[in-house]
């Protein structure tokens, strides 16, 4: 497991490894892949800087990548962002167009019990995910959420996890909705881990990455 005490420091814990340890194969797109399996990385304290990894991202001015704030708002929000394949907001807070996960469940369950184990959202929809021949399925799967010693702690299960460029995104969205919970329940923000079954760069990314990894903190910060 890689534990580190801020998102920056996680992410390039994680690509170092990748780069280090990782495997090379051809993916579906004919992608030079690397790949290592079953990762987990756990984020000390997220809040210190979870949106960090995104501006450094952006710095490359390579990508298009989504501000903070719509991000932010795909997470949150009920109706589905047209723009995008999926969105994670729509299949928590309007599950199957009938069931708030959060409001409905998490958050009352954690009121009522603190110290359960159950306070769990699922992002896959077997009826519309569970199909040999759609590939635009959401790559995190489910949440977990733990309250301890007054602390919200949360768990990510994802199933294909681009460290470089989608890891950033789960991250900050996982923050946001960790945020949000923790304002209802009136705790305090903890920990943030991610288990990526299948946790992997580009070839093409690894120029990128190598300057990620060579930056000083103070540079990234």
């Amino acid at each position: 497991m890689i534990k580190a005490k801020n998102t920056m420091e996680a992410w390039r814990k994680s690509l170092s490894l990748l780069l280090k340890e990782g495997k090379d194969f051809k993916d579906e797109n004919n992608r030079v892949c690397r790949e290592k399996l079953n990762i987990a990385i756990e984020i000390e304290n997220p809040a210190i800087d979870a949106a960090t990894p995104i501006h450094s991202l952006n710095r490359f001015h390579k990508w298009d990548y989504p501000p903070i704030d719509k991000i932010a708002h795909i997470m949150l929000d009920k109706k589905p962002a047209p723009e995008y394949a999926y969105s994670y907001g729509p299949r928590i807070f309007n599950h199957q167009n009938m069931y708030n996960q959060v409001d409905n469940f998490v958050i009352p369950l954690l009121k009522e019990n603190p110290a359960s184990r159950r306070a769990i959202l699922n992002f896959w929809d077997v009826g519309k995910d569970s199909q040999t021949n759609k590939r635009d399925v959401p790559a995190l799967i489910m949440l977990d959420c733990k309250l301890r010693d007054g602390k919200l702690n949360m768990t990510g299960v994802i199933r294909s996890n681009d460290a470089f460029f989608g890891w950033p995104a789960n991250i900050y969205q996982m923050h946001i909705l960790q945020q949000y919970i923790a304002n209802k329940l009136s705790c305090k923000i903890g920990s943030i881990t991610t288990i990526s079954t299948s946790a992997h760069i580009f070839r093409d990314q690894f120029p990128y990455i190598e300057t990620i990894l060579r930056m000083k903190m103070e540079q990234v910060a």
